[in-house]
This record gives structure tokens, C-alpha cells and sequence, in this order.
């Protein structure tokens, strides 16, 4: 039941359409695109194979310790075959970590929107033109195809539509699903329409954003010699391995071995144990 969830989770569209109907982005799910899936792909694909090769590699030689024609083809299928779990295992992990430096950067950018905003409304400025100098800043500052402008010229263009600006504000937070903008959005609707000071509302978001990024930033910096030791160790192995096999011949053939090829798998098992439980150590979020 759980993994039919998830895949439901997964077939989440990547634009939804707006009151205008415009597409909007939903930044709650990342679909690749050709040229993305094409070089994860390979790149997975022959970097799983080639680990393959190193750990279950050479079976099935002579005597003599010479390759044969069934060496090749054992070779030829444990590339294809742990190729393609590599695939299937890397794709994934790499669309969740793509979709959420995207929601690092909207949250950035949602700051920097804010701080606009707040200056706008300190001024004297009604929301409109607020939100209209807010695009303005926010192009200088990012570029004019960036996620919070596009989402600020659709308040902008809400707001000349009759559409209550709260409501593309709470249709920003469900698509992000980025729980700032969610609360921002409840905060703000309830404010706007209760004659709230919405300029108090705004510095005070943008202030819990600012410390949340900083607390973030803080624990990356922290963790960093962390994650790099983990990383490093998480080579050494194979690293070890490769070299053994290469120095000594009778370490080689001793891979090839129905001991061996036991050992080696239960090895893996470990190995991948300790990476997910080193991964869940170093997901530490501000």
C-alpha cells in the first residue's frame, strides 16, 4: 500500500493551471527532462556496471586463470544488470535532491520578495503597486525567468482580474508545499481581509525565513568535513577492492568463488546499510 502511494505521489503533474489559466509550476514534484534523464541515465547506468564488474567480475575463467567466452558474457550481464539497478536506484534519489534545491531557491527568492514587499508597504504604497515595484526589484536582483517573479506576475495579474490576491498566495503555498509560504498565505489572507497590518506581517515572515536559512546554513557548514569524511569512506571500499584485484591474482580469483561471491554480496548488503543510515545521520534540516 505504501509503495502504491508513493507512486501515486510520483504521477503528480508538473504544472497546475491557475484561475487565469496560466500553468504554473509545482514545485512538489520534479520531472527530468530528455536531456536530464539521458545523461543521469548513462551516467548511473556505466557507473553501476563498471561496480558491478569490480565486486562480481571475472567468473567462470580456466585453469588457468584465463577469461573465457562465458567470463564475457557473465561480464556482459552483471554490467547490463547492476547498470540497471543503478539506474532505477540513482533516478530517484537524484529527482528528490533536484526538487529540493529547487525549493531552496523559491524559498530564497520568496525572502527576497518579502524584504521588496515589506519596503513597499513601509512607504505607503497600496498591495498592488507594492507587488508591482516588488517584480521590479526582484528582476534586478534574480533574473526575469526566475520561480518568484513568474509567481509575483501572476498576483499582479490576479489582482487587474478580480482574483483576491490571498488566493494565488495559498495556490503558491499547496504547489510548494513549503511551509512559510503556507503559513505567510493563512496569515496574510486572514490580515487582508480583517484590515490587518500587513507590513508588520510581512517583516515578521520574512525574519522567521531569514533565521530558518541561517540555522540551515549553519548545520551545512557544520556538517560539511562530515559530509566529505563520508564520502571518502564510502570510496575507500571500492577503491580497496580495485586495487587488490590488480595486485594480486589469487585475491582475484578468490572473488570468483562461490565463498567469494556470498562474502561479497553480503559485503554490499552492509554496505549499503551503512550509507542509507549514514545518509539519515547527515539529513539533519534547520
Amino acid at each position: 500500500m505504501g509503495l502504491f502511494k508513493k507512486e501515486k505521489k510520483e504521477l503528480e503533474p508538473q504544472y497546475y493551471s491557475s484561475s487565469l489559466n496560466t500553468l504554473l509550476l509545482n514545485y512538489n514534484t520534479y520531472i527530468m527532462s530528455k536531456k536530464e534523464k539521458f545523461l543521469y541515465g548513462i551516467g548511473s547506468f556505466f557507473a553501476g556496471g563498471l561496480l558491478g564488474l569490480i565486486f562480481y567480475g571475472g567468473q567462470f575463467k580456466n585453469s588457468d586463470g584465463e577469461s573465457t567466452f562465458a567470463t564475457y558474457i557473465c561480464n556482459l550481464i552483471i554490467f547490463c544488470l547492476v547498470g540497471i539497478i543503478a539506474l532505477k536506484v540513482f533516478i530517484p534519489l537524484r529527482k528528490k535532491q533536484l526538487k529540493e534545491k529547487r525549493k531552496k531557491q523559491l524559498t530564497m527568492q520568496f525572502r527576497g520578495f518579502l524584504d521588496s514587499l515589506a519596503v513597499s508597504l513601509s512607504s505607503g504604497m497600496n498591495v498592488s503597486d507594492s507587488l508591482i515595484s516588488a517584480s521590479n526589484d526582484l528582476k534586478n536582483e534574480f533574473s526575469e525567468d526566475s520561480y518568484i517573479v513568474n509567481e509575483v506576475n501572476e498576483m499582479i495579474n490576479g489582482i487587474e482580474n478580480n482574483i483576491p490576491i490571498e488566493e494565488t498566495i495559498a495556490f503558491l503555498g499547496e504547489r510548494s508545499q513549503i511551509s512559510e509560504i503556507k503559513n505567510f498565505g493563512t496569515v496574510f489572507s486572514i490580515s487582508y481581509r480583517a484590515g490587518g497590518n500587513l507590513k508588520d506581517i510581512v517583516r515578521r515572515t520574512n525574519d522567521i525565513i531569514g533565521e530558518k536559512i541561517e540555522i540551515s546554513n549553519e548545520i551545512d557548514t557544520t556538517l560539511a568535513s562530515n559530509k566529505t569524511q563520508f564520502n571518502a569512506m564510502m570510496v575507500i571500499p571500492i577503491v580497496m577492492v580495485l586495487l587488490l584485484k590488480f595486485m594480486s591474482s589469487s585475491f582475484s580469483e578468490s572473488f570468483a568463488t562461490i565463498p567469494g561471491v556470498i562474502a561479497v554480496s553480503i559485503a554490499n548488503v552492509i554496505f549499503f546499510i551503512s550509507y542509507k543510515i549514514g545518509q539519515k545521520i547527515m539529513d539533519i534540516k534547520g
